[in-house]
């Protein structure tokens, strides 16, 4: 990829506690260096990010936020059309996406990851009935519980525990429905109190990983079925969640699929990309390779998206 000279920076002050004068500097004297030309701007509301990226004419965009704005910012990418690259600058309290793809929680350190990292393309989840997109996870059941009790004043609070203590809560009030999934055309019926639908699959800070079968850049999504309401499974999970390290187990099916219908009697709350959307059904599909993302020479190399040698976006 040809080097960055016009970028775009995308800043939530809200997220995370602010920062806002503090990464500010630290953007004029990096682009002072490098002499690219940028703008940086501040979000007022829900719905900037996706429309300053939707119609920029930069050709790199940086997000300063959590998975919210960055999943903004990536929608509005999307639509854009020409295949923009997307940097994160991690800022909110689980900064899922920037962590399942190595990038720094240090300010300095990603927006470093930001102007020499590696462009790679990313699969994404859409939601054709919602028009929307996700580049972690959609689910329905327990995980849309946790996200639902996780508030905001919770996280200000806890931080990230906030979800593991909800998760935790929730598991043990966990009610099974009939639940029919689609995969693929193929129709297949389950009696389950969770649904989830990975497009990555290592989230160390609400203890969960699903291995690296789950790779956000195999042009395919991952389903995994929850069953288990015994004492002896819910305990197990739980123990899974509390020490982080969740994995398949007898208690879980998985599938991987081009594009999962789920409908469930009675109807399973739903979340997508931490962000509560009602209740069932789901409808997701993958656009592979939809998104660019700008990841560290490391994670492309070991994830044989790059050799050891790449030229950077921004020259440092």
């Amino acid at each position: 990829m040809s080097e960055a000279r016009n970028v775009l920076v995308i800043v939530n002050p809200a997220a995370g506690g602010g920062g806002l004068e503090a990464l500010r500097q630290l953007v004029d004297a990096r682009f002072e260096r490098t002499g690219a030309a940028y703008e940086l701007r501040e979000t007022e509301r829900s719905g900037d990010a996706f429309d300053w990226s939707r119609d920029t004419a930069a050709d790199l965009v940086i997000a300063g936020g959590g998975d919210g704005t960055v999943m903004e910012a990536m929608s509005g990418l999307i639509a854009n059309g020409r295949r923009v690259p997307l940097a994160i600058i991690p800022g909110g309290t689980a900064n899922l996406l920037a962590e399942a793809f190595g990038i720094s929680p240090d300010p300095e350190a990603a927006l470093d990851t930001a102007m020499t990292g590696v462009p790679v393309p990313l699969d994404v989840g859409t939601l054709p009935e919602q028009n929307r997109y996700f580049a972690l996870v959609a689910g329905a059941g327990w995980d849309a519980q946790l996200i639902r009790d996780a508030t905001r004043a919770r996280k200000d609070r806890l931080g990230r525990f906030a979800y593991v203590l909800s998760g935790v809560k929730n598991l043990f009030a966990l009610k099974r429905s009939r639940v029919d999934i689609e995969v693929d055309g193929v129709r297949r019926s389950f009696n389950a109190h969770t649904v989830m639908i990975f497009n990555v699959g290592a989230f160390p800070g609400l203890g969960i990983d699903f291995g690296r079968n789950v790779n956000p850049h195999d042009g395919t999504l991952d389903l995994a079925v929850v069953s288990t309401t015994s004492a002896v499974g819910l305990a197990r999970l739980a123990y899974q969640v509390l020490v982080r390290h969740v994995r398949t187990n007898r208690d879980i099916t998985t599938f991987s699929a081009s594009h999962i219908r789920i409908t469930a009697t009675p109807p399973l709350e739903v979340q997508v990309d931490g962000e509560g959307l009602g209740y069932t059904p789901l409808d997701a599909e993958v656009r592979p390779g939809a998104a660019t993302i700008i990841v560290p020479l490391t994670y492309a190399v070991a994830n044989g998206l790059a050799t050891a040698v790449e030229t950077p976006v921004v020259p440092s």
